[in-house]
This record gives C-alpha cells, sequence and structure tokens, in this order.
C-alpha cells in the first residue's frame, strides 16, 4: 500500500494515475477530498487528513510501506505558511511514518533549496528535506524545476494573461533561466525510484532537455497560442511594491518571496536523472502542443 499526500493535485493526481495503471494499490491524502472524483482519475482509497494535524495521519497510515509525499504551498495563506507545510509538516509526517512502520519515503522538494536560501520558500524546502534524511527511513529526493503540463498553474496563468492583454509581461530583464520538466517525466520518476534500490538514500535534481530564459518562456507560449505580443520587461523594484500590495489580497498572484526566486536561475544537469530512469525528457516546446491555449 502506498500512501500519497497531496494527491488531488496537478502532480498527484497524474502520480496517482500512473501508480494505479502499473498495479499499484494506493492510498489517497487530502485535506479537501470534496471533488476528487470529478478528476480524470481513476478511483482510490482517499482519506481525509492535515500534515499539519499529525492526529489526522495515525489511521492514514496504517497498513502502508511506502509513502510518497507531495504537499507544498507556493503562498503562505492564513495558517498555512511554508514553515508550518514544508518543515513542520514534513517531522509531523515522518515521525508517523516511522510509528507506523513504514519502509520507503519518496520526497518531492524544489529545485535551488539549499542552506541559507534567500527565499523562505527554499529555506522551509530545506529543512522537509533534513527531516527527511535523518529520519532514518529508506528516502529518496526529488528536486524538480518548474513543472509543466495541461493542468499546471504556470503556463496556464501566464497563458491567460497573454490572452487578455496586448502585451507579454517580462519579470525583470527575463535572463534568469529554468528548466521547465513535463509532468509525466516527473511522476515516471517516482514511480521508478519504487522498483529501482539504487534510488534509496538519493536526491535527484529533474529538468527538462533545455534551459530557457523567461523571455524565451513567454516567447513559447505566445508562439503557442498562434499571437503576437509586445513583450514588457517589468522593472523588479516595480514589481516589489506591486508584490507588497497584491500580498493583502487572499489570493495574492504574486509575493515577494516568488520574486525572489524569479532572480534566481532554476536549472540542473540532469545527467543523473536521464541516466538512473532511462528516458530523455520532453521539450517544453513539445509538450505545449497538450494544451488548448488559444481557447
Amino acid at each position: 500500500m502506498i500512501l500519497v499526500t497531496g494527491c488531488t493535485g496537478f502532480v498527484g493526481s497524474a502520480l496517482v494515475r500512473r501508480l494505479v495503471n502499473e498495479g499499484y494499490k494506493v492510498r489517497g491524502l487530502a485535506r479537501r477530498t470534496q471533488g476528487f472524483k470529478d478528476r480524470e482519475t481513476p478511483a482510490i482509497q482517499i482519506v481525509s487528513g492535515d500534515i499539519q494535524d499529525p492526529a489526522s495521519l495515525q489511521s492514514a497510515l496504517q497498513g502502508v510501506n511506502t509513502v510518497i509525499h507531495l504537499v507544498g504551498i507556493l503562498v503562505e495563506k492564513g495558517g498555512n505558511t511554508f514553515t508550518g507545510v514544508h518543515a513542520q509538516g514534513v517531522r509531523n509526517l515522518v515521525t508517523a511514518a516511522q510509528k507506523a512502520g513504514v519502509q520507503r519515503f519518496v520526497h518531492m522538494s524544489a529545485l535551488g533549496t539549499r542552506p541559507h536560501a534567500k527565499s523562505q520558500y527554499h529555506q522551509s524546502k530545506w529543512q522537509g528535506e533534513e527531516a527527511v534524511r535523518q529520519s532514518g527511513l529508506s528516502y529518496t529526493i526529488f528536486r524538480p524545476s518548474v513543472i509543466f503540463g495541461p493542468r499546471d498553474e504556470f503556463v496556464n496563468q501566464l497563458a491567460k494573461m497573454i490572452r487578455y492583454s496586448p502585451i507579454a509581461p517580462i519579470l525583470g530583464d527575463g535572463k534568469a533561466r529554468m528548466q521547465p520538466i513535463w509532468v509525466e517525466d516527473v511522476v515516471r520518476c517516482f514511480a521508478e525510484s519504487l522498483k529501482n534500490p539504487l534510488t534509496h538514500g538519493q536526491l535527484y535534481e529533474l529538468g527538462g532537455p533545455h534551459q530557457l530564459t523567461f523571455r524565451e518562456v513567454i516567447a513559447a507560449i505566445v508562439n503557442a497560442m498562434g499571437r503576437k505580443r509586445w513583450m514588457v520587461s517589468l522593472p523588479f523594484p516595480f514589481l516589489q511594491l506591486e508584490a507588497a500590495l497584491l500580498e493583502k489580497l487572499p489570493n495574492p498572484p504574486l509575493t515577494r518571496d516568488q520574486l525572489i526566486m524569479a532572480r534566481e536561475d532554476n536549472i540542473c544537469d540532469n545527467r543523473l536523472m536521464r541516466q538512473t530512469f532511462g528516458f530523455e525528457p520532453r521539450s517544453f516546446q513539445d509538450g505545449l502542443r497538450d494544451y488548448y491555449l488559444d481557447q
């Protein structure tokens, strides 16, 4: 039995679909289970729980021998803080897994995670990784770059802005690089790690075949939509002021912590990923063909 946290999310639903298709018994953990059946995901046992509530994890872990932990947030809202979700939440889950006799723990972190990172997001992700490394469980940690796919919040959010505006906004000079990776390539690595003992105790950085600047990403989306847009660079000082105001909204589209990360390259050497899991990742431009960006 595999417990997948965050099973109703973008990556979680894709992973559940793959695991079920490969014959695994899967149980999903989600804070909100309503609406899960509406997604194109095989029926699985799903339980309500919150990694910030240790008591809710005990029953979810009964009979489980593998945990795949996907829960993460990009924006702090209410009681969901980076520290609470990415650090303490992981500690809670690790402790509950130890008590339940779980043998395997597969953890999704994020590319750019490191000690003394400038962003609170990456700082909290590092603390979560440390909890996994020190757990005594047989673990594998994955650090993906930006994950893209038809249900993502990255490409679709950018496409929405492009669709309704004559300009395509560029953050700063647009030279910061990222290495977008297809969601199905990410879940392939997770699924394959369950079969490969060489992945135990390892950390893998996941990235697509190309390192693209933010300007190149925007250009690829504009091209896929068949549109013509003026690319306008927005200076970071202006964006900082805008983000400070937007953070007062219940669901801010931009935060100052995100701007910190936007100024950094988010790239990796993906040779270890390709060698271990034996495939060539799909390109960003090719993946855009599966979107319906012109609608």
